[in-house]
């Protein structure tokens, strides 16, 4: 509960406005990229509908290989839950990852 507590605390308006914008980012991002079709979910919470036949297991395996952390959900998404606490310069870094593995 301490934890939660702590989260709480921060949470002001600077905080809420930076998920925001990097959720904005994160979407239009990923709207861009090859095999997707569709993109949903509520904030920082984003799951990444590919097309049918798209590999999800390899593509989620070449994902962990470039250190990017993904989960999935359903038989044709990819789930991603970056920190609420994320910047632009490590969501940058993330969607260039995804652009890469996703092209290859």
């Amino acid at each position: 509960c301490a934890g939660a507590l702590a989260v709480l605390d921060a949470m002001d308006e600077a905080f809420m406005d930076n998920v925001l914008t990097q959720a904005s980012r994160l979407r239009t991002g990923l709207k861009t990229l090859p095999h997707v079709t569709e993109v949903s979910g509520l904030g920082l919470m984003v799951g990444i509908v590919l097309k049918d036949g798209a590999d999800r297991s390899g593509l989620v395996q070449k994902l962990y290989g470039q250190n990017l952390l993904v989960l999935t959900a359903g038989p044709r998404t990819i789930r991603l839950l970056p920190p609420l606490v994320i910047n632009q310069e490590e969501m940058d870094a993330g969607l260039a990852v995804l652009k890469d593995v996703l092209t290859h």
